[in-house]
């Protein structure tokens, strides 16, 4: 019989990917940089509405509200405040994909803004 030694353990491979996104950096396309000032202007212009999130943050979302009442005061006995839950993790993932747009296309604006910097418009 051998006996093995706890420090003989052999650890699962750690993963080098980061944990967390890190959004790529956005380069202008070709076709974007054959465009004149004023059609930057307006790829520009386009983009803002975009810029911003309408999903209300965690504390001013009552359906939030709800869904943490539902997981402290469930008492029904199949759910049991799993809705609730199941609904938390489903709005952190909305808001995490609404960061992840919102980054995005601010990153569109900043490489269109380069190219008009680039042509040296409106100088």
């Amino acid at each position: 019989m051998s006996i093995k030694s706890a420090f003989a353990l052999t650890l699962p491979p750690v993963p080098t990917e980061p944990i967390y996104f890190e959004p790529p950096i956005v380069q202008a396309e070709p076709q974007t940089r054959s465009l004149s000032c004023y059609q930057i202007d307006n790829a520009i212009n386009q983009l803002h509405p975009y810029r911003y999130t309408y999903k209300p943050d965690y504390f001013n979302d009552g359906t939030n509200k709800l869904a943490t009442a539902l997981v402290v005061f469930d008492s029904i006995p199949i759910v049991e405040g799993w809705l609730g839950l199941g609904y938390l993790g489903y709005s952190a993932l909305v808001s995490e994909k609404e960061d992840r747009r919102q980054l995005h296309i601010e990153q569109e604006i900043a490489a269109l803004q380069r190219v008009k910097a680039e042509k040296h418009c409106y100088e």
